[in-house]
């Protein structure tokens, strides 16, 4: 028994010889690990070691060597300078800094909200931008920013004024799907600050371009700085072919409807975030003011747009790989019952030989020349149905007479006509 307990009595001691050891070593490496960082850390704060050294550790004669500085006193003046860059010259005309632009053009940019009840309680359902035009509170913005306000009586537009604290109720003057501009009328009666309108013409790639709005629907007044990166860009936008300023200056959700302003401070296109494609950086869109001039004012004169040439028709291009026994053309695809295309008597399928004895190629061919006549002119379409090829007399209507027109545009008809999926 007396040895059985000596065995056990050995084993434990071994056991605790071997782990007062483990607790030694273990504790004797955190206080040399403990030592060399704290060695080290002190090497940084004096910067005697690390990536960002600022004291040379080379030394010459056992002295201590600091980098040398560059002497900044002597240097030249600036020549470039990219504000300058991207400016315009105009001898009539004062250029203005980024900081004078947005003291300018701020107190006239304003934020929108589209307020409504959701399950009882009145909240924000949508946010864009938009830019005042006129001291009695007249202001710009883009019509998609304003459509549910517009499709439904039960949903209310507010802005917010820079320097005020209270929303302001907004009503919808008129709105244009075709170039995405709308007029609403703020309704408090005070004096407001507005908008200079520039050229957008005259506007040249590189030239400065700084945009202001609402970014992403809560960052109000938010700017952006970049350039005109083109001024010939093309986009379909609701079936439309709208020309568009190309810019790198940031153009967010929210941003919808707010001013893009050259060097001078002038507004020279409207922001559209609904154009921006959304993998790509540096790439925002404008609507070009001088599209637009004529748009605004008819809107504030009559509610709709008035005297602008309408064919009341959507074409269709078929290439000959739209899909088998393709016959290549541009086609009737849809029309508005009672419009100038239903009056004169096309048909859908129509194929579109010429008009006014020019070749059409392609649908934007009839576009061009929509937009070189004026309401009221009689046109010459050519056109091939069942095989023959018919002359018809067409009459250019007035877009504002057709604001509410449904369109005939049936899928089993245009089935029938087109032969199936294109």
């Amino acid at each position: 028994m007396s040895e059985n307990n000596d065995r056990h009595f050995e084993k434990a001691y071994k056991r605790g010889i071997i782990i007062t050891t483990l607790l030694a070593v273990f504790l004797a490496g955190s206080i040399i690990f403990s030592a060399i960082q704290t060695i080290y850390i002190y090497k940084l704060n004096t910067g005697r070691t690390g990536n960002l050294d600022y004291i040379n550790t080379n030394t010459v004669s056992g002295q201590t060597q600091e980098l040398k500085h560059v002497d900044t006193s002597n240097l030249p003046d600036p020549w470039f300078s990219l504000e300058e860059a991207a400016s315009v010259s105009d001898p009539d005309k004062q250029k203005l800094s980024v900081t004078e632009i947005v003291d300018l053009v701020s107190p006239s940019t304003i934020s929108l909200y589209i307020k409504g009840k959701v399950n009882g309680v009145n909240k924000t359902l949508s946010a864009g931008s938009g830019f005042i035009i006129t001291d009695t509170g007249y202001a710009v913005t883009n019509a998609h920013v304003v459509d549910d306000v517009t499709a439904d009586s039960g949903l209310s537009l507010f802005a917010s004024v820079p320097g005020s604290n209270e929303l302001i109720a907004c009503e919808v003057v008129g709105k244009d799907i075709q170039t995405d501009c709308a007029v609403i009328k703020l309704t408090a009666d005070i004096t407001y600050p507005y908008v200079t309108l520039g050229s957008s013409s005259n506007l040249r790639p590189g030239e400065l371009a700084v945009a202001i709005g609402n970014a992403l629907g809560t960052l109000d007044g938010t700017v952006t700085v970049g350039v005109v990166s083109a001024t010939d860009r093309q986009i379909n936008h609701e079936g439309y072919r709208l020309n568009v300023l190309q810019t790198d200056a940031a153009i967010n959700s929210g941003n919808s409807g707010g001013p893009l302003i050259n060097s001078f401070g002038e507004v020279i296109g409207i922001t559209n975030a609904k154009m921006v494609v959304s993998s790509s950086e540096g790439l925002g869109f404008a609507i070009p003011i001088d599209e637009v001039k004529t748009v605004i004012e008819s809107l504030i004169n009559y509610g709709v747009v008035v005297n602008r040439a309408y064919l009341g028709v959507t074409m269709t291009t078929v290439t000959a790989d739209s899909y088998y026994g393709a016959e290549p053309g541009v086609y009737v695809y849809e029309y508005v019952e009672g419009g100038p295309a239903d009056q004169a008597g096309l048909k859908i399928g129509d194929k579109i030989i010429s008009i006014d004895g020019v070749a059409i190629n392609v649908s934007d061919d009839i576009i061009d020349i929509r937009n070189s006549h004026n309401v009221g002119d009689v046109v010459e379409f050519v056109v091939e149905r069942d095989g023959k090829q018919l002359t018809i007399e067409f009459t250019i209507g007035d877009s504002a007479d057709y604001e509410d027109a449904g369109t005939v545009s049936s899928e089993e008809r245009r089935t029938d006509v087109f032969g199936g999926d294109r």
